[in-house]
Protein backbone atom coordinates (compact mmCIF):
# COMPACT_ATOMS: atom_id res chain seq x y z
CA UNK A 1 0.00 0.00 0.00
CA UNK A 2 1.56 3.63 -0.81
CA UNK A 3 3.12 5.20 2.30
CA UNK A 4 1.29 8.04 1.96
CA UNK A 5 -2.21 6.54 2.36
CA UNK A 6 -0.89 4.52 4.86
CA UNK A 7 -0.08 8.10 6.54
CA UNK A 8 -3.16 9.53 6.17
CA UNK A 9 -5.31 6.31 7.57
CA UNK A 10 -2.85 6.86 10.39
CA UNK A 11 -3.98 10.55 11.18
CA UNK A 12 -7.72 10.12 10.64
CA UNK A 13 -7.24 7.26 13.29
CA UNK A 14 -5.37 9.32 15.49
CA UNK A 15 -7.93 12.22 15.08
CA UNK A 16 -10.90 9.82 16.11
CA UNK A 17 -9.26 8.11 18.66
CA UNK A 18 -9.02 11.85 20.38
CA UNK A 19 -12.71 12.88 19.72
CA UNK A 20 -13.40 9.28 21.30
CA UNK A 21 -11.20 10.03 23.95
CA UNK A 22 -12.94 13.71 24.65
CA UNK A 23 -16.17 12.53 24.30
CA UNK A 24 -15.42 10.21 27.66
CA UNK A 25 -13.28 12.98 29.35
CA UNK A 26 -16.50 15.03 29.56
CA UNK A 27 -19.30 12.41 29.00
CA UNK A 28 -22.33 12.84 31.52
CA UNK A 29 -23.78 9.66 33.81
CA UNK A 30 -25.93 7.58 32.33
CA UNK A 31 -29.43 9.04 33.00
CA UNK A 32 -31.31 10.87 30.96
CA UNK A 33 -32.37 14.26 32.00
CA UNK A 34 -35.58 16.02 32.02
CA UNK A 35 -36.57 19.84 34.01
CA UNK A 36 -39.48 20.45 36.40
CA UNK A 37 -39.67 24.81 35.77
CA UNK A 38 -42.27 27.25 37.96
CA UNK A 39 -44.75 27.02 35.32
CA UNK A 40 -45.31 23.22 35.64
CA UNK A 41 -46.26 23.91 38.91
CA UNK A 42 -42.70 23.97 40.79
CA UNK A 43 -42.92 26.10 43.87
CA UNK A 44 -42.64 29.91 43.51
CA UNK A 45 -40.31 30.73 47.00
CA UNK A 46 -40.25 33.88 49.01
CA UNK A 47 -36.42 33.96 48.89
CA UNK A 48 -35.53 33.86 45.56
CA UNK A 49 -36.29 34.86 42.10
CA UNK A 50 -36.44 32.28 39.72
CA UNK A 51 -36.21 28.08 40.16
CA UNK A 52 -35.12 25.08 37.91
CA UNK A 53 -35.15 21.39 38.82
CA UNK A 54 -33.03 18.83 36.71
CA UNK A 55 -33.71 15.17 37.09
CA UNK A 56 -32.62 11.59 36.35
CA UNK A 57 -35.55 9.83 34.72
CA UNK A 58 -36.23 6.75 35.61
CA UNK A 59 -34.10 6.26 38.46
CA UNK A 60 -34.17 4.45 41.59
CA UNK A 61 -36.54 5.89 45.00
CA UNK A 62 -35.28 8.22 47.77
CA UNK A 63 -33.67 10.06 45.28
CA UNK A 64 -30.49 12.49 46.91
CA UNK A 65 -30.96 16.25 46.47
CA UNK A 66 -28.43 19.23 45.45
CA UNK A 67 -29.49 22.71 45.55
CA UNK A 68 -27.35 25.45 43.52
CA UNK A 69 -27.24 28.91 43.82
CA UNK A 70 -24.90 31.36 41.48
CA UNK A 71 -23.19 34.07 42.63
CA UNK A 72 -22.75 38.02 42.34
CA UNK A 73 -24.78 39.38 39.34
CA UNK A 74 -24.78 35.83 37.59
CA UNK A 75 -28.31 34.29 36.47
CA UNK A 76 -29.06 30.65 36.54
CA UNK A 77 -27.79 30.31 33.05
CA UNK A 78 -24.22 30.31 34.35
CA UNK A 79 -24.62 27.46 36.29
CA UNK A 80 -27.05 25.26 34.53
CA UNK A 81 -24.54 23.28 33.53
CA UNK A 82 -24.26 21.76 36.76
CA UNK A 83 -27.63 21.10 36.72
CA UNK A 84 -27.59 18.74 33.49
CA UNK A 85 -24.51 16.88 34.71
CA UNK A 86 -25.21 15.94 38.45
CA UNK A 87 -28.84 15.05 37.24
CA UNK A 88 -27.03 12.53 34.77
CA UNK A 89 -25.66 11.20 37.47
CA UNK A 90 -28.64 10.79 39.41
CA UNK A 91 -28.41 13.88 41.58
CA UNK A 92 -31.60 16.07 41.67
CA UNK A 93 -30.37 18.76 41.27
CA UNK A 94 -32.47 22.61 42.19
CA UNK A 95 -30.76 25.69 40.53
CA UNK A 96 -32.22 28.83 42.62
CA UNK A 97 -31.24 32.37 42.06
CA UNK A 98 -32.19 35.78 44.65
CA UNK A 99 -34.76 38.33 44.44
CA UNK A 100 -31.86 40.73 43.05
CA UNK A 101 -28.69 39.37 41.40
CA UNK A 102 -26.87 42.53 43.39
CA UNK A 103 -27.72 40.65 46.77
CA UNK A 104 -24.68 39.52 48.89
CA UNK A 105 -23.80 35.74 50.25
CA UNK A 106 -26.24 35.43 53.28
CA UNK A 107 -29.59 36.23 50.84
CA UNK A 108 -27.80 33.38 48.86
CA UNK A 109 -28.06 31.20 52.01
CA UNK A 110 -31.58 32.08 52.05
CA UNK A 111 -32.52 31.27 48.77
CA UNK A 112 -30.76 27.73 49.12
CA UNK A 113 -32.43 27.72 52.47
CA UNK A 114 -35.82 28.10 50.63
CA UNK A 115 -35.00 25.96 48.21
CA UNK A 116 -35.17 22.75 50.49
CA UNK A 117 -38.46 23.99 51.25
CA UNK A 118 -39.07 23.95 47.66
CA UNK A 119 -37.88 19.90 47.64
CA UNK A 120 -39.70 19.47 50.07
CA UNK A 121 -42.95 20.34 48.64
CA UNK A 122 -42.29 19.31 45.34
CA UNK A 123 -41.65 15.51 46.94
CA UNK A 124 -45.75 16.09 48.24
CA UNK A 125 -46.73 17.38 45.24
CA UNK A 126 -49.02 14.97 43.30
CA UNK A 127 -48.33 15.95 39.72
CA UNK A 128 -44.91 15.97 40.17
CA UNK A 129 -42.57 13.47 38.51
CA UNK A 130 -40.52 13.47 41.27
CA UNK A 131 -44.03 12.73 44.09
CA UNK A 132 -43.15 10.45 46.83
CA UNK A 133 -39.18 9.74 44.94
CA UNK A 134 -37.13 12.36 47.37
CA UNK A 135 -35.02 11.89 50.16
CA UNK A 136 -35.81 14.73 52.04
CA UNK A 137 -33.90 14.26 55.01
CA UNK A 138 -30.29 14.85 53.73
CA UNK A 139 -29.66 17.63 51.19
CA UNK A 140 -26.29 18.94 49.73
CA UNK A 141 -25.89 22.49 49.02
CA UNK A 142 -23.33 24.70 46.92
CA UNK A 143 -23.13 27.58 45.37
CA UNK A 144 -20.28 29.40 43.01
CA UNK A 145 -18.98 32.91 43.94
CA UNK A 146 -21.17 34.50 46.46
CA UNK A 147 -23.07 31.19 46.10
CA UNK A 148 -20.29 29.33 47.35
CA UNK A 149 -19.89 31.71 50.61
CA UNK A 150 -23.77 31.55 50.99
CA UNK A 151 -23.86 27.90 50.76
CA UNK A 152 -21.31 27.64 54.10
CA UNK A 153 -24.07 30.47 55.62
CA UNK A 154 -26.51 28.14 54.90
CA UNK A 155 -25.20 24.80 56.16
CA UNK A 156 -24.73 26.51 59.77
CA UNK A 157 -28.62 27.08 59.62
CA UNK A 158 -29.99 23.69 59.06
CA UNK A 159 -28.59 20.10 60.09
CA UNK A 160 -30.54 18.69 57.15
CA UNK A 161 -27.62 19.46 54.48
CA UNK A 162 -24.91 16.94 55.33
CA UNK A 163 -22.54 18.54 52.33
CA UNK A 164 -21.60 22.02 50.96
CA UNK A 165 -19.90 22.53 47.62
CA UNK A 166 -18.35 25.66 47.62
CA UNK A 167 -17.00 26.83 43.91
CA UNK A 168 -14.88 29.67 44.26
CA UNK A 169 -16.50 31.20 47.04
CA UNK A 170 -16.45 34.59 48.37
CA UNK A 171 -17.06 35.96 51.29
CA UNK A 172 -16.55 39.53 52.91
CA UNK A 173 -16.16 38.41 56.82
CA UNK A 174 -13.92 34.70 56.09
CA UNK A 175 -14.56 34.65 60.20
CA UNK A 176 -17.99 32.96 59.77
CA UNK A 177 -16.24 30.21 58.57
CA UNK A 178 -15.16 29.50 61.76
CA UNK A 179 -18.32 27.67 62.33
CA UNK A 180 -18.64 25.45 59.34
CA UNK A 181 -19.08 21.84 60.99
CA UNK A 182 -20.79 20.49 58.00
CA UNK A 183 -18.49 17.88 55.11
CA UNK A 184 -17.16 20.62 52.96
CA UNK A 185 -15.50 20.18 49.36
CA UNK A 186 -13.64 24.06 48.22
CA UNK A 187 -12.62 23.84 44.79
CA UNK A 188 -11.25 27.19 42.86
CA UNK A 189 -9.19 28.31 40.11
CA UNK A 190 -4.81 28.61 40.58
CA UNK A 191 -5.61 32.40 39.29
CA UNK A 192 -8.67 33.46 40.59
CA UNK A 193 -8.37 37.24 40.54
CA UNK A 194 -12.28 38.06 41.76
CA UNK A 195 -12.11 35.57 44.78
CA UNK A 196 -8.31 35.56 45.58
CA UNK A 197 -7.72 32.15 47.13
CA UNK A 198 -5.75 33.87 49.86
CA UNK A 199 -8.36 35.88 51.32
CA UNK A 200 -11.02 33.54 50.26
CA UNK A 201 -10.66 29.69 49.45
CA UNK A 202 -7.63 28.99 51.55
CA UNK A 203 -8.75 31.00 54.49
CA UNK A 204 -12.08 29.20 54.61
CA UNK A 205 -10.74 26.16 54.37
CA UNK A 206 -8.33 26.88 57.48
CA UNK A 207 -10.77 28.00 59.61
CA UNK A 208 -12.90 24.83 58.84
CA UNK A 209 -12.28 22.92 62.11
CA UNK A 210 -10.29 19.73 61.47
CA UNK A 211 -12.61 17.66 62.97
CA UNK A 212 -14.85 18.27 59.93
CA UNK A 213 -14.19 16.62 56.97
CA UNK A 214 -13.05 18.85 54.26
CA UNK A 215 -11.40 19.02 50.89
CA UNK A 216 -9.64 22.21 49.21
CA UNK A 217 -8.86 21.52 45.04
CA UNK A 218 -7.45 24.02 43.16
CA UNK A 219 -7.19 23.79 39.60
CA UNK A 220 -3.93 24.46 38.00
CA UNK A 221 -4.19 27.46 35.13
CA UNK A 222 -7.94 28.04 36.27
CA UNK A 223 -9.49 31.23 37.20
CA UNK A 224 -12.60 32.53 39.10
CA UNK A 225 -14.58 31.20 36.06
CA UNK A 226 -13.30 27.70 35.36
CA UNK A 227 -15.62 25.84 38.51
CA UNK A 228 -19.14 27.37 36.80
CA UNK A 229 -19.34 24.12 34.36
CA UNK A 230 -18.71 20.79 35.16
CA UNK A 231 -17.17 20.36 31.55
CA UNK A 232 -14.43 23.01 32.23
CA UNK A 233 -12.69 19.98 34.24
CA UNK A 234 -13.80 16.25 34.15
CA UNK A 235 -11.80 15.72 36.95
CA UNK A 236 -13.42 18.31 38.99
CA UNK A 237 -16.78 16.88 38.03
CA UNK A 238 -15.89 13.51 38.78
CA UNK A 239 -14.95 15.07 42.71
CA UNK A 240 -17.96 16.88 42.90
CA UNK A 241 -19.98 13.44 42.20
CA UNK A 242 -17.83 10.94 44.68
CA UNK A 243 -18.18 13.85 47.22
CA UNK A 244 -22.06 13.57 46.96
CA UNK A 245 -21.90 10.07 47.05
CA UNK A 246 -20.25 9.27 50.21
CA UNK A 247 -21.88 12.29 51.79
CA UNK A 248 -25.35 11.69 50.97
CA UNK A 249 -25.37 8.45 49.70
CA UNK A 250 -22.95 6.96 52.57
CA UNK A 251 -21.45 5.01 49.33
CA UNK A 252 -17.99 4.68 49.99
CA UNK A 253 -17.10 3.05 46.55
CA UNK A 254 -15.14 6.20 44.49
CA UNK A 255 -13.65 7.38 48.48
CA UNK A 256 -10.93 6.47 47.40
CA UNK A 257 -10.65 7.86 44.03
CA UNK A 258 -12.10 11.04 46.11
CA UNK A 259 -9.23 11.49 48.36
CA UNK A 260 -6.44 11.35 45.92
CA UNK A 261 -4.62 14.19 44.33
CA UNK A 262 -5.98 15.37 40.86
CA UNK A 263 -3.05 15.71 38.27
CA UNK A 264 -3.90 18.85 37.25
CA UNK A 265 -3.89 20.66 41.03
CA UNK A 266 -1.82 23.23 41.30
CA UNK A 267 -2.81 22.99 45.45
CA UNK A 268 -4.32 20.45 47.57
CA UNK A 269 -5.48 19.27 50.93
CA UNK A 270 -7.63 16.92 52.75
CA UNK A 271 -8.39 15.29 56.43
CA UNK A 272 -10.70 12.62 54.79
CA UNK A 273 -9.82 9.14 55.28
CA UNK A 274 -11.23 6.24 53.65
CA UNK A 275 -11.81 3.13 55.85
CA UNK A 276 -10.56 -0.24 54.46
CA UNK A 277 -13.76 -2.07 52.65
CA UNK A 278 -13.80 -6.09 52.04
CA UNK A 279 -16.36 -7.45 50.18
CA UNK A 280 -18.55 -9.70 52.38
CA UNK A 281 -17.81 -6.87 55.76
CA UNK A 282 -21.26 -5.96 55.41
CA UNK A 283 -20.89 -4.86 59.27
CA UNK A 284 -17.85 -2.92 58.43
CA UNK A 285 -16.05 -3.56 61.64
CA UNK A 286 -12.80 -5.26 59.63
CA UNK A 287 -13.80 -8.67 59.64
CA UNK A 288 -15.54 -10.94 57.48
CA UNK A 289 -17.23 -13.62 60.31
CA UNK A 290 -20.68 -15.03 61.13
CA UNK A 291 -22.24 -11.29 61.79
CA UNK A 292 -21.78 -10.75 58.61
CA UNK A 293 -23.40 -13.59 57.52
CA UNK A 294 -26.20 -13.64 59.76
CA UNK A 295 -26.97 -9.82 58.52
CA UNK A 296 -26.62 -11.04 55.20
CA UNK A 297 -29.67 -13.58 55.30
CA UNK A 298 -31.80 -11.58 57.44
CA UNK A 299 -31.34 -9.08 54.28
CA UNK A 300 -32.38 -11.75 51.69
CA UNK A 301 -35.01 -13.70 53.84
CA UNK A 302 -36.60 -10.03 54.70
CA UNK A 303 -36.02 -8.54 51.25
CA UNK A 304 -34.38 -5.11 52.63
CA UNK A 305 -34.00 -1.57 51.19
CA UNK A 306 -30.50 -1.59 50.90
CA UNK A 307 -28.33 1.36 50.34
CA UNK A 308 -25.31 1.28 47.33
CA UNK A 309 -22.55 1.09 49.52
CA UNK A 310 -24.28 -1.83 51.73
CA UNK A 311 -25.36 -3.75 48.10
CA UNK A 312 -21.65 -3.30 46.90
CA UNK A 313 -20.51 -4.93 50.16
CA UNK A 314 -23.01 -7.49 50.10
CA UNK A 315 -23.65 -8.55 46.67
CA UNK A 316 -20.71 -11.10 46.63
CA UNK A 317 -21.88 -12.24 43.37
CA UNK A 318 -21.25 -8.97 41.89
CA UNK A 319 -24.87 -9.47 39.81
CA UNK A 320 -26.73 -6.28 41.15
CA UNK A 321 -29.26 -8.84 43.25
CA UNK A 322 -28.92 -10.26 46.67
CA UNK A 323 -29.82 -13.76 47.05
CA UNK A 324 -28.68 -17.41 48.10
CA UNK A 325 -25.96 -17.21 46.18
CA UNK A 326 -24.30 -14.68 47.80
CA UNK A 327 -24.85 -16.45 51.16
CA UNK A 328 -23.55 -20.03 49.71
CA UNK A 329 -20.37 -17.52 48.68
CA UNK A 330 -20.01 -15.63 51.89
CA UNK A 331 -20.20 -18.98 53.88
CA UNK A 332 -17.13 -19.98 51.84
CA UNK A 333 -15.32 -16.86 52.38
CA UNK A 334 -15.89 -17.31 56.25
CA UNK A 335 -14.61 -20.92 56.02
CA UNK A 336 -11.09 -20.02 53.65
CA UNK A 337 -10.00 -17.66 56.89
Amino acid sequence: MNVKIIKIIRLKCIFFLVLFSCSLLFSNGSFSVETISQEDGLRDGPDYSEALVYYPVAASNSLPVVILVPGFTNSLSDIENWGYYLASYGFVTLLVNVNSIFQPPDYRSAALLDGIVTMREENGRLDSPLFGNLNIEDFAVGGYSMGGGGAQLAAQQDSSIKAVIALSPWLDNPDVTLNNSTSILFISGEFDNVAANDYHTNVFYDNTSDTTDKMLYEISGGDHYTVASPYSDQEMGLKIVFWLEKYILSNLSNCDSLIIQPSNASDFSTNIECPSIFIGDITEDGNVNILDLLLLVSWVINGNVLSESEVSLADITNDGVLSIFDIIMLIDIIQSR
